[in-house]
């Protein structure tokens, strides 16, 4: 059974029809680590400075920001119930860098993945960086950024921002050799909007983690 753990509120059916298309009845599992909190926790964890914040979905389709350092617990938690659930592998639905999570199941960090596929495939040039949130910034660069390859990023939110992509990708400067849609909360209109926008190649983080999960897991 595959287990899906979003950094927000399950479920996430934005995220699973962007990765998989539809998954058959009793296929996957899916838990949040927000998912046990009322909205006044959840506000709660915005976060003040210093903290990494992340930017996530709510059941009721509104986005949060929360800080990543308060949120790991409640993280950690939903992990714990999928592996209680029999969930093996697990997937983080998020780009984020995380601590390693949960004992028994193997779990999958999407960040980890797409960190040697751009390595794979843009070793030295410029990659472009869509985030979404301008907090990010440092973060993105010191993850992308080596010896032999420049970032430039640019900043929309896929749950606030998404008519902006378009926009924020065509102005990206100086032009990419490849571009990363840095977010497992982007889908697939969003990255025809990015291609449309580029003569480019744009990378859609949920497709690439959901095409290694469907060998997992035989979908």
């Amino acid at each position: 059974m595959l287990g899906l753990v979003t950094i927000g509120q399950s479920p996430r059916d934005d995220v699973v029809a962007s990765m998989f298309g539809s998954l058959p009845h009793g296929v996957a599992v899916e838990a949040g680590a927000l998912d046990e909190l009322d909205r006044c926790s959840i506000d709660a964890l915005e976060p003040v400075d210093g903290e990494q914040p992340l930017v996530t979905r709510l059941r009721d389709g509104s986005e949060v920001v929360i800080a990543k350092e308060r949120m790991l617990p409640h993280l950690e938690r939903a992990v714990e119930r999928l592996e209680q659930a029999g969930c093996d592998p697990i997937c983080v639905l998020c780009t984020g860098e995380f601590p390693r999570l949960g004992s028994a199941s193997l779990v999958v960090y999407p960040d980890q993945l797409m960190q040697h596929v751009i390595e794979a495939l843009l070793p030295s040039g410029t990659i472009g960086v869509l985030m979404p949130h301008a907090g990010q910034q440092d973060g993105m660069v010191a993850k992308w950024k080596s010896a032999t390859r420049s970032v430039v990023t640019a900043v929309a939110s896929p749950y606030s921002a998404a008519d902006q992509i378009s926009a924020v990708i065509g102005a990206l400067q100086p032009r990419p050799d490849l571009i990363v849609l840095d977010c497992m909360g982007y889908d697939r209109a969003m990255l025809r909007d990015a291609r449309g926008a580029s003569d480019v190649p744009v990378l859609l983080s949920n497709g690439i983690v959901g095409s290694v999960l469907r060998e997992l897991v035989e979908i």
